[in-house]
Parts: structure tokens; sequence; C-alpha cells
């Protein structure tokens, strides 16, 4: 539902316009004056606002400024009388939409105001595209796990209210699967707002997912709008939801009853339109049991649960990502790599990856920083992966080549430790490495 603000100082222009506009089942706001109008704009999510330039208390373009400040995706259109056509030009240089002069016709606001709308809709289309068009993320399915986790998230895109709370380790994807749900639903052309729980202390994100009005605390300046009502129409992600405090996860538990939000100093409420998906590496039911998480919250943004397994537990996504971060980081980085070998293959199967899929996409990374070559073979392996997996004796030779490449190391070591007289901060500009990495790395082969 589209909302839109009247701002204009004569009672029957109002009324007029809004007897209009709720024909077509818009919602109307009005207001008769520009500081009314301006603390509208910061309470409600307003797409349109008809605005008149001679007004009371402000200059109409100056309410223009700051509309434009607070909301620059908001369309104003200037409702002008004849004497202020010039006027109203100016105001179309500093960002309206268009015009109307008085008096007006009502099937004229009709088509204006569906003109600009449709104009508004595909802004956020052509934004969207181009943000799909810079996708770096790629999801592969090749486990039965992963295919499952798919499929659910693609079913729930198709029902845009629907909470979905998405568990795994770190590094599984849950983001990413996040993403796919908003893009698949029909909430694409609106905002995806994400926020760490973790990241920020309580009062912090408190004020980042409400916003606040001026003067609310010391340093609040002017008035903000948080990140809840910044995705209206679109959704959400609350990652690391198990790290939200208990004061906070009751006013989360009200947002999701009421659709409707307070900003921190104000005694109104603003209702939203987002779809709302968390996710977490926690186990919310233990918490629930141990009183550190809601348990009315829990149901509640446990509506849709999806699952990721770590990485370790769907081997056969392992190879076929490496593959793919392969190919990517080499034309990141002008890289020759084609393939990874067989050998190399199999150390991946073997490892742990505590870190999951961002682990193996970061040691992809790191290789075609640092080497190159048609086929990423045992050698180009940083030695604490080595070190890291599990029964690499069952792999022909990979013991061997690994203590070959140490060996190798701590001889290049010891070559630029003794060019540069043991000088280690001049040795590790000479290896191109970090003073601290190279100490490290003294310690650990054990050089005298």
């Amino acid at each position: 539902m589209k909302h839109i603000l009247i701002i204009d100082d004569e009672n029957f222009i109002r009324e007029n316009l809004e007897r209009i506009l709720r024909q077509d089942s818009y919602i109307v706001f009005t207001a008769k004056d520009g500081n009314t109008g301006i603390d509208i704009i910061n309470k409600e999510n307003i797409d349109i606002v008809l605005l008149d330039l001679n007004l009371p208390d402000i200059n109409g373009i100056e309410v223009l400024k700051r509309i434009k400040s607070i909301a620059p995706d908001v369309l104003v259109i200037i409702i002008t009388g004849y004497a202020t056509v010039d006027s109203a030009v100016e105001a179309l240089k500093l960002g309206a939409y268009d015009y109307i002069k008085k008096p007006f016709k009502a099937d004229a606001i009709k088509l204006i105001v569906k003109l600009a709308l449709e104009a508004q809709s595909l802004k956020r289309e052509v934004h969207v595209l181009r943000k799909l068009g810079r996708k770096e993320e790629f999801i592969v399915a090749e486990s039965e796990s992963m295919k499952s986790a798919l499929k659910q998230a693609l079913e729930v895109a198709k029902y845009k209210d629907t909470n979905v709370l998405i568990t795994g380790e770190s590094g599984t994807g849950k983001e990413v699967i996040a993403r796919l749900i908003h893009e698949n639903s029909s909430r694409n052309l609106y905002p995806f707002v994400d926020i760490n729980c973790a990241s920020l202390p309580e009062n912090l994100l408190e004020s980042e997912l409400f916003g606040y009005e001026k003067g609310a605390f010391t340093d609040a300046k002017t008035s903000k709008n948080g990140l809840l009502q910044e995705a209206e129409g679109g959704t959400i992600f609350l990652d690391e939801i198990g790290e939200m405090p208990l004061s906070l996860q009751s006013k989360i538990l009200r947002v999701i009853e009421t659709r409707q939000i307070r900003k921190i100093g104000s005694i109104k409420n603003i209702s939203i339109d987002v779809r709302i998906i968390s996710a977490t590496n926690r186990d919310l039911k233990k918490a629930v049991e141990e009183k550190r998480f809601r348990e009315d919250l829990y149901y509640r943004l446990n509506v849709f649960p999806i699952h990721l397994k770590p990485l370790r537990e769907r081997k056969e996504d392992i190879i076929p990502l490496a593959k793919y971060f392969l190919e990517r980081f080499s034309k990141l980085f002008n890289r020759k790599f084609k393939d990874i070998d067989e050998d190399v293959q199999s150390i991946f199967l073997k490892c742990k990856w505590y870190g999951n899929v961002r682990e193996l996409r970061n040691v992809i990374e790191r290789i075609c920083i640092m080497h190159d070559g048609e086929i990423l073979d045992v050698n180009h392996l940083p030695s604490d992966l080595i070190e890291s997996c599990d029964d690499l004796e069952s792999v022909e030779g990979v013991r061997s080549l690994a203590d070959e490449v140490s060996a190798f190391e701590k001889k290049i070591i010891l070559d630029a430790l003794n060019k540069t007289g043991g000088n280690i901060l001049r040795a590790a500009k000479l290896l191109n490495i970090p003073r601290g990495t190279l100490r490290h790395k003294i310690d650990k082969y054990k050089i005298k």
C-alpha cells in the first residue's frame, strides 16, 4: 500500500486531494505547514509528497530541500498557482518529480501520481538489477542437504510475510540464503537491510534498529530513521539474533506482533511492512531453556526454519566450491589457474574446514594472491592448511611434499636473515611479509 503526504495550507485543497487519492486506495497523510509535513516524513514511510510552495511557516523550496536530505527516494510533486510556475521549474531543478497547476482536475492528479509511482518502482527495479549484476556469491548445491535448503528457501520466498530462522555454523552461508529468499520474493524491489546483532552494544543496537528523535539523547542532533523503517517493503536480516539482549528481544517481539515501531524518544507508533529473516550459530532451544532467549520470540522467529550443515558434513560441495572460487579469483588477480589437481582435491576433502565456506574461499583467495600456474597443486597450499587436515598419509606423496614445502620456506628465511645480518625487520621487508609473520615462522622452524 502506497503512502502519500499532502502539504498545503488550504483546507479545501487538502480535503479534495485526500478524497481523490483515497479513491485509489492510497494511504493519505495531510499537513497544513512545512514543519508538520517534515515531522510526518520522519515518522512514516512516505512514497510521494504533494507539496504547495506557498506555506505559512517555511518556503516550499526549503521544504523540498529538507525532504530530499531526509528521504532522497521520496518523490515530490509541486502544487502551484500560475504566478509561481517559475518557482515550480526551480523546484524541478532541485529534484522535484513534476508539478501540478491550480486549479487541477481529479483525473490529472490520479495520472501524475500513477506515473510517479511507476517511475519510482522502475528506479528501484534498476537498482536491484544492478546489484544482482554485481553479485559475488554463488550457491553450490551438490549435496542433498544443500539442495534441500535451497528448495526450502525458494519455497518460502513465495510467501512475503513468513518469518524465517536460518541456523548453522559461522561461514556456512546464512546471509547468502537470506538474500536468495529476498531476491526471489515479491519484496525484491525494496531494500534488503542486514545488521549483525553481536556487533553493537545494546544501546547502539536499539537506536540502529528503531531510530531516534532529535534530542532523545545527548548526541541526537537530528532525528534518524532506524533500519526497520529503512527496510520498508523489503526484508530485514537479523544476523546472530541469539546475541540480542533480553530487553531488546521484547521490543522485537512487539514489532512482530503489531507491525509497528516506536523511535527512541518518541510517543508515536509507526506502521511498517517488512519480512524478518533471522540467523544464528547458537542453539536457540538451549538458550530458551537457560532463560537467555525469550521462548515467545523464538517461536515467532522460527515459523519457517532452514538449517545449513557445516561444509565438512557436505563434502560433495567442497570441490565445486573450490573450483568456483579458483575461477573467480583467477580472473580477479589475473592468474592462469584452470583446475585443481587430484592430490589437492583429496586434501580439501580431508580438511576439517571449521570456518566452512568462508575459510575455503579465503584459502583460494590467498593462493591466487601468492601464486600462479595452470594447475593448483600441493606446492601452492598454505602450510597451516596442510597441518590442520586429517589422515593425509593416505594421500600418496602429500606428507613428503608438505615437508619439502616447509624445508624450502625455512631455507628462504635463513637466506634472508643471513643477507640482512640477522635483522628481522629488514629480512621481513626483503621477503615482503609482515615482521610479526616472520617472527612466528622463526619460532615455528626453531631458527636461532
